[in-house]
Order: structure tokens, then C-alpha cells, then sequence
């Protein structure tokens, strides 16, 4: 489908955007959606887009190429892949961008206050203010090396990480076996969307290699847990 790029907003370092589209297309947290402008037709669709923090009544996404303006016409598919899923039990819920912008786990706060759940999420701040005014005062921002000390607390916990830093979530987790449910989105390119198997995005995972695109961008953290290379 063809849909217009409204307003751009530069939170942080990211550039994320508002598109006019129907809310019944509008992504999961997780899920992607490929796109490219009008003006290149013949370019292959290799810019995906996520979900991130917004209002709820607009679909924002990113991050935003840096040639973007307002007003390009864009080619968009539908979401495209797995997203995430936060238990209805859960009611201890820890974000966790991993050395990336928290951007693309934020739109998981409002499922889980909807819950009642507790949040925390833990993140080195740092001078990000434009993303810290932004979070609901309910949800506590910890370093992320407390999340060591804070397994037991958790119910669930999202993880936004690339895909060649997937091994060191072992390290910071420092426990034989999980006692808490989680997803990971696994960033990566994913510039074939599964229609070639390209295998660009392989991911090792207990159940043997899986593609990104399609078998994810978001995995069962048990599924990559002392797995993942």
C-alpha cells in the first residue's frame, strides 16, 4: 500500500515517523514492516521499520532513513514476522535494549501497565533525556548491569539486541537456567523478508537455525539461552 510520511520526530539519536495508516495494519511491537519511498519504484524493499513509543491514537516507526522528509509518499507492506508477547500473568516486566535505543521495546509499556504489571527497565541512560521525559512515571530505569541482581523479581523480560551480541546475553544473565519467561527481538538485516531465504538473518536457536524474518525478528529467549552464537 501506498501511505504518506506525516511528521518526523528525532528522539535522542533515532528519527521516527508518523504514517498515515489504518490502525487494522498497524504492527505488532516487534513485527516490522517493509517499506521504500515512491520515488525509487525499482528499489529493492530493504528498509524495515518498527513500532515505537508514540501516541496512541498515531502509528509511529523507525528508525527513519536520514533522507526521509515529511510528505514522501511511501510503499509500505503489512507487518511482516513474529512480535511480542507478554503473558497475561505477568506482573513483574523488565525491558532490556542491549547496547541499542530502547525505542522499539517502549510500545510493550502500555500492554504491560494495561496488566497492572511492574516495570523496570534497565538501560544506561546516559544524557537521553528526550527518551527518559517520555516514559511513564510508573516505570523504573535501572543500569543494566542490575538486571543480574533482579532475575528473581521478574515475571517476563524483552530483549532488543543484535544479532552478533546475541552470545553475550549468557554473560549478563549469569544463570544455568531461566526461572522467568522471555522474548528477544533479534535485530538484524532482513533484506529478502523470507521470499528468497537468503539466509542473511540465520539465527541458531535450540530447534536448529531459524530465519529472522520470518521465524522471528522476536524469539523465545529460552530458545537462545546458552544457544546463540
Amino acid at each position: 500500500m501506498l501511505t504518506k510520511l506525516l511528521e518526523i520526530n528525532q528522539i535522542g539519536e533515532e528519527r521516527s515517523g508518523i504514517f498515515d495508516i489504518h490502525e487494522k495494519y498497524w504492527p505488532q511491537p516487534g513485527q516490522y514492516m517493509p517499506c521504500q519511498p515512491d520515488a525509487d519504484p525499482a528499489a529493492p524493499l530493504v528498509t524495515n521499520l518498527f513500532r515505537v513509543i508514540g501516541s496512541d491514537d498515531r502509528l509511529y516507526l523507525g528508525p527513519l532513513p536520514d533522507n526521509w522528509l515529511p510528505g514522501d509518499s511511501i510503499h509500505i507492506l503489512p507487518p511482516q514476522g513474529k512480535g511480542f508477547s507478554i503473558p497475561v500473568t505477568a506482573r513483574r516486566v523488565g525491558l532490556l535494549p542491549f547496547d541499542v535505543s530502547p525505542m522499539r521495546l517502549l510500545p510493550l509499556l502500555k500492554i504491560a501497565l494495561m496488566q497492572n504489571a511492574a516495570l523496570v527497565l534497565f538501560w544506561d541512560a546516559g544524557q537521553n533525556h528526550d527518551i527518559l521525559h517520555r516514559l511513564p512515571i510508573m516505570v523504573e530505569v535501572a543500569p543494566t548491569g542490575s538486571l543480574a541482581e533482579n532475575l528473581d523479581w521478574l515475571d517476563f523480560l524483552a530483549v532488543d539486541v543484535e544479532l552478533a551480541k546475541l552470545s553475550q546475553l549468557d554473560s549478563l544473565l549469569s544463570i544455568p537456567e531461566l526461572p522467568f519467561d522471555g522474548q528477544v527481538l533479534v535485530h538484524t538485516d532482513m533484506p529478502c523478508r523470507g521470499i528468497s531465504e537468503c539466509g542473511v538473518c540465520a539465527v541458531r536457536t535450540t530447534r536448529g537455525w531459524h530465519l529472522a524474518c520470518t521465524d522471528g525478528p522476536v524469539f523465545q529467549l529460552k530458545e537462545l539461552f546458552h544457544v546463540a552464537q
